[in-house]
């Protein structure tokens, strides 16, 4: 599927501290605080950024969650094998028994190291088929969050703070657990680029959904989240920036007269451009009817679009329905005889 590119979209996401904000670099200090932020070497300077990673981290973690709790047995659990080790303790067996009720066992296990591209991903849970597995290529790509603004005060981003372990018994401060950290300040903002391709709608409807959570500041990022620090808030970018004209932008390869070409009236996901073939387990009818035409422009090989203001509302909303839709139609894994039993009982 990736040796041919079908369609992408492209946005940049501003992320703003809105408190105290912790990301460790995970090295101790010889002299100085005990916890650090991570720092790149940019702009001729140190400065603070949050990696990619995290984000992509973030970002699968809460579409684990929103999608197990639209439909249970849809998600794999990366960390779930397909059976418990026999040389767990029997504590270990019976969390796994327990996470089997909830997830599937990880994706990248299905499939054998020849197994056909299409077959990996048709067999895939619908997280895999976006972020990808040890068996497959995820479809999106989100790079590092630099600051944005002024980078000559980099360093005033960042404040020191004193902190202190609770004796469990008194309430009280312990007896020689005082640590320090240094924390980003409330109000710096970060950007990142998020790139996804050959998607299928309800994958575009996935990532806003979780745009939707970031801007209602529903998600807490980085260390000591239940101590206050992490909370942020995060928009889609509506600066022009190059052939980027802002908002959620779409392209498609320039495809010769007489071939089918997506209208201005329409957005079509990987589903209807492969509408000849099923093989990847895509849904033919995988496209929207847009309240208003948006137009393409040719740039080089691509045909670009852009969606800002009420055209950029509308596909959200269009594409998280398709998402909510495509969950509910999702084939639901066969629960074990033994746990079907279970939650009977427990009713």
């Amino acid at each position: 599927m990736l040796k041919m590119l079908v369609n992408e979209a492209h946005f940049v996401l501003e992320i703003k501290a809105e408190g105290p904000l912790l990301i460790k670099s995970g090295y101790n200090t010889i002299s100085g605080p005990d916890m650090t932020p991570v720092l790149t070497y940019r702009n001729g300077r140190q400065e603070v950024f949050i990696p990619g990673s995290s984000l992509k981290g973030i970002f699968r973690s809460q579409l684990e969650k929103v999608v197990g709790s639209i439909k249970p047995l849809v998600a794999c659990n990366p960390f779930l094998k397909q059976n418990a080790d026999r040389n767990a303790n029997e504590s270990g067996i019976k969390r796994h028994q327990e996470a089997l009720k909830v997830s599937l066992p990880y994706c990248g296990n299905k499939f054998r190291r020849d197994s056909p591209a299409d077959e990996v991903y048709k067999g895939s849970c619908p997280i895999c088929r976006l972020f990808g597995s040890t068996s497959f290529i995820g479809r999106v790509a989100i790079g590092d969050a630099y600051l944005v603004g002024d980078t000559t005060t980099a360093q005033k981003r960042v404040e020191r703070r004193d902190g202190v372990g609770i004796d469990r018994m008194t309430g009280g401060a312990a007896d020689k657990a005082k640590f320090d950290m240094e924390v980003v300040t409330e109000g710096t903002t970060f950007a990142t680029t998020i790139h996804l391709r050959n998607f299928e709608i309800w994958q575009l409807g996935m990532l806003f959904v979780v745009v939707q959570d970031l801007e209602d500041e529903l998600i807490r990022m980085g260390s000591g989240s239940a101590r206050g620090l992490g909370q942020i808030s995060a928009r889609i970018s509506t600066d022009v920036q190059g052939w980027h004209g802002g908002g959620v932008s779409t392209t498609t390869i320039r495809s010769a007269q007489g071939q089918k070409q997506e209208p201005d009236n329409q957005l079509w996901g990987l589903g209807h451009w492969l509408s000849h073939t099923n093989s990847y387990g895509t849904r033919p009818n995988d496209l929207l009817e847009l309240a208003s035409p948006v137009p393409h422009t040719p740039h080089g090989i691509r045909l670009v679009r852009s969606f800002t203001g009420d055209a950029l509302t509308n596909l959200r909303g269009q594409a998280i329905e398709k998402f909510l839709q495509a969950m509910s139609e999702w084939p639901q894994a066969q629960v074990p005889a033994q746990t079907a039993n279970a939650q009977r009982g427990q009713r």
